[in-house]
Order: structure tokens, then C-alpha cells, then sequence
């Protein structure tokens, strides 16, 4: 189509979406007096029709897309679930080398248009407060129609590694071109912040081991990292199928002191974080952004314990300080509320979003090193904690961890 072809079409469409919302009006006031005089009475008016999407991952039961949330654990998804393709119902959290696994994930749209195309990516990590996708292995992507206030799953096939064995963090996200529905940021998944991810983040380990896990943060970051006891109401609630082979407690009987530190084999993946020119769409601007040029021995921060929780520090080189972080954190936030009511559109606010953007690539993933000591399990009991991190310049929670503890 030539460009003065283009043009011609581009007015025609400005003409009828003006002839739309012109007749829009004037069918809204004939159809509420004709619901109006009706006899029947306390009828609720029609709501009105939105021409776009509402794709969604729900983090935890009842979450119905809307973020930010409740304060949950939003890396228990019940919509990502996998299981080893000889016994499709046996959800586990563990993966063995040599076995081939079916990984599913439901998605659900509460918006007004059909989505004839979600495309749902999968990303394998070790366990991980917070999460970059240039960080992880990604498994696969498939694709599922997804009709107006309906729900639909996709599935893949993955034959596990040696490499990948073990308990793993797995991370689903979905995203259309048609109609455009696509994700905060690039390579984030922040299921906290975004609808559009689905987190499994579920550990089972003896007590007087060790364990590894990552987390994610700003080069200058001032971070919590708590250890959370859960009852066993919530044990059970996970409906996880080991819970089934033991005996549930409360609390420990003896005091639980976790430890956290930075490993000696710590390394960092420097990205580079320019910032792609085309931000037309999610496809062209992961095009652009360059992934492991270079790999250096990462520059730890401090961590004090106090209070019960780690306190973590970075001051490491980079472009935003605590002060511009917490600008554009607490402008997002607004920026949330606006669209979530409906107030506003995501494409009205391109320059703060894409800022947020250019700020979220400048994280790092910093690999910590747990202790979990001997709480007085004996054989055959289990006791559950949640391991939650929170950025202490909004005070919000940006990742966590379940993990069930075993004698």
C-alpha cells in the first residue's frame, strides 16, 4: 500500500471512530430511558463496551488481574503447574533430570475483545527473589485463543537437563499483538506490578542444609529479606502433594535462625542497558537488548541482621540513585491507578513508562547463599516459611519465595 494510500485509510478510520463516539452518546441516552421506564425496577445499566483486552495470570485464588493487589504471596500461581508427562495430575515443584514434563498454564482475559492469539512464554531460574528474564533459560512459547471474559490453556513439553535438575523457579508470561496487550517491561517479570506474569516459586529441603538462590537489584538498592513462619492452615492451602506424606506444625519447636550470604562463587551478568531506539513493539525492543557481553566477578553489598529480617545495601555504579528510583517507583504506582480505573490508557503515559523501562534494565541478579538450621523437626513432620523480599524505598514486596522445611 503506498503512503498516500495509507494516509486516505488512516482518515476514513479518524471519521468513523468520530462517528462512533458521536452515536455512542446518543444510544446511551435512548437506551437508559428505555431501562428507565420500564417497569421492572432497579434494572442495572449496561456497561459500557472497551475495544481492547484484559490478559492475566492470577498469582494467587480470587485474584481477579487487578494490581497492585493484596498483600499475598504472589509466586504460588495456580495457573502455572507442572507435572511429568507419564502422570499428567502429579503437580510437582522438583525436576528430574532425563524426564519429560508437561508445563501448563491457564490464562484468562476480562477484557471485551477475543484474543485470537496469546502467546504465553515459560522461563526455568534457580530460585529467585525477583526476576529478569536475561537471567533465566527460557523453555518454550505457545499460543492459545482466548474469548472475551473466558479462560483457555496452553501447554509445553520440556526434557530436563542435567543442568536444570532440582528445585527450580518457573515463570509463565502473556502477551497479544492483536489486540495489543503486552507487558510492562521488557525482560521484568514482576508479577506484583504486572497482570501478565505467573510465578512458581515453591522449595521443599531438610532442615540443617543449604540452599542457593538469587536476588534481584538495583546497582544502589537498599533491600529486607524475611523469614516468615506459616500455620498450617496455609501449609495446607498450597495443596502442594508432599504435604500429604507428613505431619504439619505450626512453629518449630526451637528458635529458627536462617542465615543469609553471599556466595563465594558469586558472579553477575553484565547487560548492557542501552536503552532500544524502536519501542513500537515487544518483539522489536527484545531484538535490541544485548544479553551477557561480558561476565565479571560481582562487587557484593553489606548484610546486617536486625530485627528478625536481612538488611541488604548495594552501592554500586549506576545511573539511578536511591531518590530517582523512588520518583519513578512512586509515579508508576499513580500511573497504575489511572489505568486500572479506567481513567486512563497505558499509551498515555509513553515517556514514564519507557523511563521505568530504561531504569528496570540496569538490574542485577546477585547469587546468595541460605543456611537453614535445624528447627527440632523430627522424621516425618514439616513446617513452612515464606521468604519475602521488600524494597525499602517504597516499602512494597518485589519477590519471594515458599519454602517447606522437612525433618
Amino acid at each position: 500500500m503506498s503512503l498516500e494510500n495509507i494516509h486516505k485509510a488512516s482518515e476514513i478510520i479518524k471519521k468513523l471512530q468520530g462517528q462512533r463516539r458521536e452515536k455512542s452518546v446518543k444510544f446511551r441516552e435512548t437506551w437508559y430511558k428505555t431501562i428507565e421506564a420500564s417497569p421492572v425496577k432497579k434494572r442495572r445499566m449496561p456497561e459500557d463496551f472497551k475495544d481492547s483486552s484484559y490478559l492475566y495470570i492470577r498469582s494467587y485464588e480470587g485474584d481477579n488481574g487487578y494490581r497492585p493487589g493484596a498483600n499475598v504471596a504472589y509466586w504460588r500461581s495456580p495457573d502455572v503447574m507442572v507435572s511429568p508427562v507419564s502422570s499428567l495430575n502429579s503437580y510437582t515443584t522438583e525436576l528430574n533430570a532425563g524426564t519429560l514434563y508437561n508445563i501448563k498454564c491457564l490464562v484468562h482475559n476480562k477484557g471485551d475483545l477475543n484474543v485470537p492469539s496469546a502467546k504465553v512464554e515459560f522461563y526455568l531460574v534457580t530460585p529467585s527473589l525477583g526476576f529478569d528474564t536475561r537471567f533465566g533459560k527460557k523453555l518454550g512459547i505457545a499460543s492459545t485463543w482466548v474469548n472475551c471474559y473466558s479462560s483457555s490453556e496452553v501447554n509445553i513439553r520440556y526434557l530436563v537437563e542435567p543442568s536444570d535438575a532440582g528445585h527450580k523457579c518457573l515463570f509463565a508470561r502473556v502477551f497479544s499483538f492483536s489486540p495489543l496487550d503486552i507487558p510492562l517491561h521488557d525482560t521484568l517479570l514482576d508479577p506484583v506490578q504486572d497482570r501478565r506474569i505467573g510465578q512458581k516459586n515453591l522449595n521443599i529441603a531438610g532442615q540443617a542444609t543449604q540452599m542457593n538462590l538469587n536476588i534481584l537489584h538495583m546497582p544502589q538498592a537498599q533491600l529486607t529479606v524475611k523469614f516468615v513462619p506459616l500455620t498450617r492452615e496455609a501449609v495446607l492451602a498450597i495443596r502442594h502433594p508432599v504435604a500429604a506424606d507428613f505431619r504439619i506444625i505450626d512453629k518449630p519447636r526451637e528458635k529458627a535462625e536462617f542465615r543469609l550470604n553471599f556466595a563465594k562463587e558469586t558472579v553477575a551478568d553484565v547487560i548492557d542497558v542501552k536503552l532500544p531506539k524502536r519501542l513500537t513493539n515487544l518483539r522489536n525492543r527484545l531484538g535490541e537488548i544485548k544479553r551477557g557481553i561480558d561476565l565479571k566477578i560481582n562487587q557484593p553489598g553489606k548484610i546486617e541482621y536486625k530485627d528478625a529480617a536481612f538488611h541488604f545495601e548495594f552501592n554500586q555504579e549506576g545511573k539511578y540513585n536511591l531518590k530517582e528510583q523512588k520518583r519513578i517507583e512512586d509515579e508508576m504506582k499513580r500511573i497504575h491507578k489511572m489505568i486500572q480505573s479506567g481513567e486512563r490508557k497505558a499509551s498515555d503515559f509513553k515517556k514514564e513508562i519507557d523511563e521505568y523501562r530504561q531504569m528496570n534494565l540496569e538490574r542485577r541478579m546477585t547469587l546468595l547463599s541460605v543456611d537453614i538450621p535445624n528447627i527440632g523437626l523430627q522424621k516425618g513432620e514439616l513446617a513452612g516459611y515464606d521468604v519475602v523480599a521488600i524494597n525499602n524505598i517504597n516499602g512494597e514486596i518485589f519477590g519471594g519465595i515458599t519454602l517447606l522445611v522437612h525433618g
